[in-house]
């Protein structure tokens, strides 16, 4: 495309891809929003509540700072309010439960995947070695996908190498990526995720107790239910083009989204691609809710930033103690995971 007519977000995007932004000063970076004049402080009305089906707590604060860009109206930001044991316990989920079946990641189409995780499995010194049948070719025509022109689609592959190349999974409602709806079916959406996506809802309703939209959310939380979620997965050289979603018939409840490990350059726009838009550095365990107007913005991923995890998710013996250690395998392996990759959970209620 020639630069003349290359849109604002487009040329964002260009600029962040190559690693080099002219002016890292531009940037708002939330381990110091307060000092940055594009947000705006603002006080949580209610408390971040832990579920009490969980043995251990998830927030370190029951109402953290949290904050809004002054021109985004509906953005509303909370760095990381998670307790340690509580990221880990996200990771462990969205590597081991999340892409279970009956959930559909980008892998199925390609491959018969089995009942166990592909993390799973490439972590089992007795199943690691196995190899994973791809599909015949009228099964994947079948499922309405282009098939890439890598051979690694057509040709078996170990759960390490399929590992490496899974890049989503659906929860709930599951999301037809051709179609651009929801029309895969349903399965159960993970009742702790769901529980904990409430607790987010909730504490955002309406902050500060006021109807300026720019406060970030009127949407009331104690109707939130996560119908609908997506676990993206992002290696050191991942990016996610700028898009809008939008396929939810109702857009007034909060789109919420966590990150954990490495840190990303997000950016924010507008309702077209012609608002310039704003750069997020978004680091492990930070919360971003799309809420009102935000919820019809251009946003996307240019940039995953290496060696950023923090310590309590990268080192080998991080997690030895945690409540949950026992059901899953061993931290070193999500520590070794972690240190190179990002993990975005988000949720939404659909209907």
């Amino acid at each position: 495309m020639p630069e003349a007519i290359q849109t604002a977000f487009r040329k964002a995007e260009k600029r962040y891809k190559r690693g080099q932004p002219p002016n890292w000063d531009n940037v708002v970076d939330l381990a110091a929003a307060a000092a940055n004049e594009a947000v705006r402080g603002i006080h949580l009305s209610y408390d971040l509540e832990s579920p009490a089906t969980l043995p251990f707590q998830l927030f370190s604060q029951r109402r953290p700072p949290a904050y809004v860009l002054r021109d985004h109206p509906g953005l509303l930001l909370i760095p990381n309010p998670f307790t340690d044991e509580a990221q880990r316990w996200l990771a462990r989920k969205c590597l081991c439960d999340c892409p279970r079946p009956p959930n559909r990641t980008n892998l199925d189409a390609f491959f018969s995947l089995p009942p166990e995780s592909l993390f799973e499995l490439a972590t089992d010194t007795e199943k690691r070695s196995q190899s994973i049948a791809n599909r015949t070719q009228a099964d994947i025509q079948q499922s309405d996908v282009t098939l890439p022109k890598e051979k690694f689609y057509t040709q078996p592959g170990s759960p390490s190498s399929l590992l490496e190349r899974q890049r989503w999974c659906t929860l709930g409602l599951q999301y037809n990526w051709t179609t651009k709806e929801y029309d895969r079916g349903s399965s159960p959406f993970d009742q702790d995720l769901d529980n904990l996506m409430r607790a987010i809802a909730i504490a955002i309703t309406r902050p500060d107790g006021a109807s300026d939209p720019s406060s970030g959310n009127e949407y009331n939380g104690n109707s939130f239910a996560s119908e609908a979620g997506i676990v993206n997965y992002y290696d050191e050289r991942a990016t996610m083009a700028g898009h809008v979603d939008k396929t939810e018939e109702k857009m007034d409840a909060p789109l919420i989204s966590l990150s954990i490990g490495l840190s990303c350059v997000y950016l924010i726009g507008g309702t077209t691609r012609d608002t310039e838009p704003t750069p997020i550095v978004l680091h492990s365990g930070d919360v971003l809710a799309m809420c009102g107007e935000s919820r019809m913005a251009y946003h996307g991923v240019p940039l995953v930033l290496a060696d950023t995890t923090p310590k309590f998710l990268s080192c080998p013996n991080a997690g030895i103690n945690d409540n949950t250690t026992a059901m899953y395998p061993e931290w070193h392996y999500f520590a070794e995971y972690l240190t190179h990759h990002r993990i975005n959970c988000n949720a939404r209620k659909c209907s």
